[in-house]
């Protein structure tokens, strides 16, 4: 594959509900990391109670490995639990990875406040603008909000390791 300034240096990972193993995009990092490429942005971490229940979600900024309460359960079942403060801070640390011009920013969240053109959906079209590339997890049922938002213009990944490998071999010509 032969990078262009047409090119589309972006890519939905998409995932299925009930995936069971999610840990395909966090290793990726990890195998990248390992190889001194720089990348920034945020991975997703499920806090489990005893039983294996869910109950929370923190954003981990790959950068320093440190952790943000993005979700946790409220007392009322209708509220979301969602912790507002912290996904300006995950916002922050996207905006800092293109700043810093990486080699790839990971998002691994593309939720409901992204779907509905809030959260970090600023930042992530950011990202794609600045021709940095990216690689976000998309869940299967909004990959259509996801091509919509843009223009169908980018790739579309199984949520599985190799392809993320084949996909940023594409990318950086096999570096």
């Amino acid at each position: 594959m032969t990078i262009t300034p047409d090119t589309p240096t972006f890519a939905a990972a998409v995932y299925k509900p009930g995936m069971i193993d999610r840990k395909a995009l966090s290793r990726f990092v990890e195998r990248l990391l390992s190889r001194n490429t720089r990348v920034a942005g945020i991975l997703q971490e499920t806090i489990l109670d005893s039983s294996g229940g869910v109950i929370g979600l923190n954003a981990v900024d790959i950068s320093n490995n440190s952790r943000l309460p993005i979700s946790r359960p409220t007392k009322n079942d209708d509220e979301c639990g969602l912790d507002v403060s912290a996904l300006v801070e995950t916002a922050g640390i996207i905006r800092k990875a293109i700043s810093d011009r990486v080699d790839l920013v990971v998002v691994e969240k593309f939720g409901e406040q992204e779907q509905g053109g809030k959260g970090l959906n600023d930042e992530i079209l950011q990202t794609i603008a600045a021709g940095i590339p990216l690689l976000i997890a998309v869940p299967e049922a909004a990959l259509p909000i996801w091509q919509e938002r843009t223009g169908e213009l980018g790739n579309v990944l199984p949520f599985d390791e190799e392809a993320f490998r084949q996909w940023w071999h594409g990318i950086t010509g096999g570096q």
